[in-house]
């Protein structure tokens, strides 16, 4: 298949099956929890903004992102920092559901606990236990449209509440902002905090941010040399990742075509490709190519890059995170919502995304 095939969308009107009972029964679920949720919110909730003060003695607060996607996790890291620099005495604890994270967010300025929400019983009311022990001041859900995270805030104990009004909460928040769907998703929740706390100002960072500690820096360092061999001493190096979840992944032979138009754009450049695991095949066995189990050593390799490539994922916005000159290639999610938030970060999308002008867009940028 030629790159213009691949460009191309078929347009051909398929008949879809009829829907399975099972469908069916998940369908009739969404729609009474939905009628269920509205009921409770036209009763109890939070349909309108609600913009107020936080109390002068707000120091403890937690916020609730119940979520294993990397990317998600990151999106958070605007606000903490815009809450860390607007309530410099805070102490900001989280509540996640991935242990591989917690060195990212603990990276952070005025990030304490990080807490992991088990599965089990036993776990969840041990770790409903401990955060009622807090008695925290605020607690935040980033995100305004997922049932867990508002539960685990009505359970937290939390005397203030801050989140998106909209006619399906349910939860009573002191502190609410009018949802939007004009920006990205980490934005939004820096929007939320300045639409919704009236006192005090809020100090807005708009990029993501994570900060390797010594020991992930020099294990990267160790990592970097052992990879790259010297070839990276005098030479721009590019680092890509060539995978990503469903449709957002670019096929194989996409890459391989990136990678022949790369060393054409610029012969100079060493290309390292990013593993997901040691188990996995490689684009080309004759490019440098690394796993980097632990988040902060790989960002702290990432941060070595002069240049960043890959689709929508969680390593791209790692790779922004982290300082790297990004470029994201997008292919079914919208750059309005998920682009590489950096420093001299760009996404491609449409008939911009081919092999060759990321390859020319790359070596113009180096």
């Amino acid at each position: 298949m030629s790159v213009a095939e691949f460009c191309v969308t078929d347009s051909r009107v398929s008949s879809h099956p009829a829907p399975s009972w099972g469908e069916r029964i998940r369908q009739w679920r969404r729609n009474n929890r939905q009628r269920f949720n509205r009921t409770l919110a036209r009763l109890f909730g939070t349909s309108r903004a609600k913009r107020m003060p936080l109390a002068p003695d707000t120091r403890r607060i937690l916020v609730v992102r119940l979520n294993k996607r990397l990317g998600n996790i990151l999106f958070l890291t605007p606000m903490l920092r815009s809450l860390s620099a607007s309530l410099p005495e805070a102490r900001i604890d989280l509540v996640i559901q991935s242990p591989a994270q917690v060195a990212l967010l603990q990276s952070l300025p005025g990030v304490g606990q990080v807490y992991i929400q088990r599965n089990s019983l036993f776990g969840l009311l041990g770790l409903l236990r401990t955060i009622r022990r807090q008695r925290y001041d605020l607690a935040i859900d980033p995100t305004g449209n997922s049932a867990s995270n508002r539960m685990s805030m009505a359970l937290s104990g939390a005397r203030q509440r801050l989140g998106f009004a909209n006619k399906d909460q349910w939860l009573p928040l002191t502190h609410a902002a009018g949802r939007t769907q004009s920006r990205h998703q980490a934005l939004q929740a820096v929007e939320l905090l300045n639409d919704a706390i009236a006192e005090p100002e809020i100090e807005c960072f708009d990029t993501l941010a994570v900060f390797p500690d010594n020991q992930a820096r020099q294990a990267a360092d160790r990592i970097w040399q052992t990879t790259l061999a010297g070839q990276a001493d005098e030479a721009p190096v590019i680092g890509f990742f060539a995978r990503a979840t469903g449709r957002k992944q670019l096929p194989r032979h996409w890459w391989q075509a990136w990678i022949i138009a790369m060393r054409a754009a610029a012969p100079s450049a060493v290309l390292v490709e990013i593993l997901p695991g040691d188990d996995a095949r490689p684009i080309s066995d004759e490019l440098p190519h690394v796993a980097i189990k632990a988040l902060t050593e790989l960002a702290a390799f990432m941060a070595r890059c002069d240049q960043f490539v890959a689709a929508d994922s969680g390593p791209m916005h790692l790779a922004a995170a982290a300082g790297v000159p990004t470029v994201g290639l997008f292919q079914a999610t919208s750059p309005r919502d998920y682009a590489p938030l950096g420093q001299s970060c760009i996404s491609l999308e449409g008939k911009r995304l081919t092999p060759e002008l990321t390859a020319r867009t790359l070596a113009a940028r180096l």
